[in-house]
């Protein structure tokens, strides 16, 4: 009895241990053809499954779509990794490019000029490629080239709820163009008991986003660079205007309740429920718009131009997600493979539908619903990728300060005086 027990035992013990060696190997085997993708992106993991299970079957190559949310998880989970030199074969570090740049340097992030300059560039919108491409002479001293693979590309501009111009007596096929008209059709609305304006400007890169275009409107691209050089003063009479943009919304009463410490998603549920007339976000809205209320009537239009300003307004946008690809990867050539795949019309086209994204593939802008095809056209009026930036803190100053304008704690000259403190103490700091 003993003796057949301990027969059993041990044939046990050789079949978990047989099993165990070959399910071993074959995992090994299994992770020569696995290629892991690291995103934040929750609302496209579906998407990204059924696109995966299709190059396995086109390639027998296993791509592995992890995601990590929110994004301040996301990025903290990239920079553990990096310092452990422990990062999948695709990711991004979801950074500005100061600190994109110090990733590249330290080996994190393939080089892909050659393999762009072979064709693979130009299937992509200009502009959103060139939101990860480092310049000759960059302040970065990063080898100029491409370095990322846009996935999607994006704008911000300004939705309108038709139902509720109709209710104000607006005309909901001619929206206002002009700031004159924006600040009329804003008092229209509030006259009709309807918040005029929403957006998440308690996220202070979306108040600087909506600001940004009229420093382009106001001094053009030489004038942001010689603002940041230096030579041009913040308290410049330019930007105290500005900042009186803010106020003039301000004092008419533009602003939804709460908004200056509104995070975006509460905004979109303010536009989406039909609690705003307007609403400043970004081509992702579509989607989140239709998740929210599927049958929510709106329009979108640019943000109002300065009648007198020297130079044409610009948007915010030509960025949008993007990839890169690990270079201490020994599987970074199967990486980039599955990346050039992913960026084709057809893998573009559906991703456009299955999640209401513009693709960064140009051609599959041709397939998009009509609403997306607006922002798509906005594309080409986006700014332009400058070779240098302002120093964090000053920008951070520039977004704190519209935020104080716009609720009545600060003037907006006394705001621009306070910027200009600001970029004099980092000037200082730097020498």
């Amino acid at each position: 009895m003993r003796k057949s027990l301990l027969l059993k035992v041990l044939l046990l013990a050789f079949v978990v241990a047989v099993f165990g060696c070959s399910q071993k190997q074959e995992q090994q085997i299994d992770d020569k053809n696995v290629v892991k993708v690291w995103h934040w992106m929750t609302d496209r993991q579906a998407a990204f499954d059924k696109l995966a299970e299709q190059y396995y079957k086109e390639t027998g190559v296993k791509v592995v779509f992890e995601t990590y949310a929110p994004t301040d998880v996301y990025k903290n989970k990239v920079t553990a990794a990096a310092s452990g030199q422990l990062l999948p074969e695709i990711f991004n570090p979801l950074s500005d490019k100061r600190e994109l740049s110090s990733y590249i340097k330290a080996g994190f992030i393939e080089d892909l000029t050659d393999e762009m300059n072979a064709g693979w560039k130009d299937v992509f919108f200009t502009k959103s490629l060139e939101q990860n491409k480092f310049e000759e002479g960059n302040e970065w001293g990063v080898k100029p080239g491409y370095y990322g693979v846009p996935l999607d590309v994006s704008s911000l501009m300004i939705y309108y709820n038709k139902d509720l111009f109709v209710q104000a007596g607006l005309d909901p096929n001619n929206p206002p163009k002009t700031w004159k008209e924006f600040i009329e059709a804003g008092k229209k609305l509030r006259a009709a008991n309807i918040q005029p304006f929403v957006s998440g400007f308690g996220e202070s890169w979306l108040i600087g986003a909506f600001a940004s275009s009229y420093q382009w409107s106001l001094f053009g691209k030489q004038g942001i660079l010689d603002t940041i050089d230096g030579k041009i003063a913040y308290n410049d009479p330019r930007w105290v205007r500005i900042f009186s943009l803010l106020n003039e919304m301000k004092e008419n009463k533009m602003f939804a309740a709460g908004m200056v410490t509104m995070v975006n998603k509460d905004a979109e549920r303010t536009f989406a429920t039909g609690r705003a007339g307007m609403s400043f976000n970004g081509s992702w809205g579509v989607n989140v718009y239709k998740s929210m209320n599927p049958n929510l009537n709106y329009g979108v239009m640019a943000p109002p131009v300065l009648e007198d300003a020297k130079y044409p307004l610009l948007i915010f946008g030509g960025d949008g997600s993007a990839m890169f690809v690990n270079a201490m990867s020994p599987k970074k050539d199967k990486a980039i493979a599955f990346l050039k795949w992913l960026s084709q019309r057809p893998q573009q086209s559906f991703l456009a539908k299955e999640t209401l994204n513009i693709p960064s593939n140009k051609e599959s802008a041709q397939d998009l619903p009509e609403v997306l095809k607006v922002f798509s056209e906005s594309i080409a009026n986006t700014f332009e990728n400058l070779p240098k930036l302002e120093a964090w803190q000053v920008t951070n100053y520039i977004n704190i300060n519209l935020q104080s304008v716009m609720i009545g704690e600060k003037t907006p000259k006394i705001a621009a005086d306070e910027v200009q403190a600001e970029k004099i103490r980092q000037e200082k700091a730097k020498k």
